[in-house]
């Protein structure tokens, strides 16, 4: 449409904001998510999508473009990869030495409470046919989603949403891309045993549930758990 001088103008789609609930209804934390990724030797960099049966269901997931497909690290990239890691903190520990510092090693990831999802093999997806874990959004994955864009986490005192973003701040761009309602969600909780700490995963009343990392840190973890 063209407005009084003669210039024309584009009247925006009302999702190109960021995004908040409609009144009456509470938002209750939010922040920016993806599916989480392996930590410990041999499932390091990598994640996976499964069934109860543990196989692989990235190709039956409705929607979703092609991604890549992992295999667990094998003893020789374990060791090529540790040993790397060793020499660059024992370099690191020399240069602070000498600057007088101090390289501040991450902490150590710790004892694993479910190894086989952990260590062994690495499910950000579990979910039988026809659940609800089944339908979160492809663009929560890192691998799948553009460089340019951001998923976030939204919880309200009704629905749990993804919603997705520009990293620019100066584009306020967001829109919908997923949402539940908050009764469907059955747990929330800390997954301790990843990279600082910032797993966690969702459960859902159908049994299917996912683990998503918190690129906020303990600002959206401490919510979700009073939530």
């Amino acid at each position: 449409m063209n407005d009084a001088g003669g210039r024309q103008t584009v009247i925006e789609p009302s999702y190109r904001q960021y995004w908040k609930p409609p009144e009456g209804e509470e938002l209750v934390t939010r922040g920016r998510v993806s599916f989480a990724t392996g930590a410990a030797g041999r499932v390091a960099g990598r994640r996976w999508f499964r069934d109860p049966e543990r196989r692989d269901i990235q190709g039956e997931l409705a929607g979703w473009p092609t991604g890549p497909s992992y295999r667990p690290r094998s003893r020789f990239e374990r060791f090529v990869g540790d040993g790397v890691m060793e020499v660059l903190v024992l370099l690191l520990t020399l240069v602070f030495g000498l600057l007088g510092g101090s390289p501040g090693r991450s902490e150590g990831l710790g004892r694993s409470e479910d190894p086989e999802n952990e260590e062994m093999d690495f499910p950000v997806l579990w979910a039988a046919p026809g659940t609800i874990a089944r339908t979160l959004p492809w663009q929560l994955d890192p691998a799948r989603r553009p460089d340019t864009d951001v998923t976030e986490l939204v919880l309200t005192d009704r629905r749990l949403l993804f919603v997705e973003g520009l990293k620019d701040p100066r584009n306020p761009w967001e829109e919908v891309l997923w949402e539940t309602d908050r009764d469907t969600v059955a747990a929330i909780g800390r997954r301790p045993f990843s990279d600082g700490g910032r797993d966690f995963g969702i459960t859902f009343t159908d049994g299917s549930w996912c683990r998503l990392t918190s690129q906020e840190g303990e600002s959206l973890l401490r919510g979700l758990a009073a939530a």
